[in-house]
């Protein structure tokens, strides 16, 4: 073949895996979860206060999105239909366990990625001072967001961890998209007021 002639290999969408999937290509549900399994862990992990629940959750979800791919709209985007599975599946297990006010934000586990813009600066590597002050602003950022009415933890974690925005998240949630920006601007000032009594900025 000449120079030039190669194409490039484009990978299918998450939502061509999806169409495939409701085709009977079983294997896209396996590419799907190799890219979403991450992401989702980190998720749920938020969500729910231990990490046996947290991996149920993500089973159930990706379960679901097998059982139910007929139901996905065309046009939609899978990650935002993911995450709602998800979040429901969370509330559920919430409401079972009655456990909403003692909510303990989980660390991810190993291999799965913080946000980057959590990401601990270069300096803390070589830094033992600087280490142990990312550490205990990591703590208090989550005991904040844990201490946030669920509706607001929903919309900073969709938000700020996971990278949506309004018009997603108000899918996700089935809210008003004014809605899901008040929530996350009153949680904000819960977050600054509540680092701010600690010291933090």
């Amino acid at each position: 073949m000449a120079m030039g002639e190669c194409a490039a290999v484009i990978a299918p969408t998450d939502e061509d895996l999806l169409l495939a999937l409701r085709g009977g290509h079983a294997a896209s549900l396996g590419i799907l979860v190799a890219r979403w399994e991450g992401p989702l862990y980190r998720f749920v992990s938020r969500l729910v206060d231990r990490p046996d629940d947290a991996r149920d959750v993500c089973q159930e979800t990706f379960l679901r999105i097998l059982d139910k791919a007929d139901a996905f709209r065309d046009g939609a985007r899978f990650s935002t239909w993911m995450y709602q599975i998800a979040l429901n599946l969370c509330r559920d297990q919430s409401r079972k366990k009655r456990r909403w006010g003692r909510l303990v934000i989980a660390e991810p586990p190993s291999g799965i990625e913080t946000p980057r813009e959590h990401a601990a600066p270069e300096s803390v590597a070589t830094n033992p001072g600087a280490a142990y002050e990312h550490t205990e602003r990591k703590g208090a950022v989550r005991r904040a967001l844990s201490a946030l009415p669920r509706e607001q933890r929903e919309v900073l974690l969709l938000k700020e961890y996971e990278g949506l925005k309004f018009r997603e998240i108000a899918d996700v949630l089935g809210v008003a998209e004014s809605t899901v920006k008040s929530r996350m601007y009153a949680g904000l000032d819960a977050m600054r007021m509540s680092l701010a009594s600690l010291g933090i900025q």
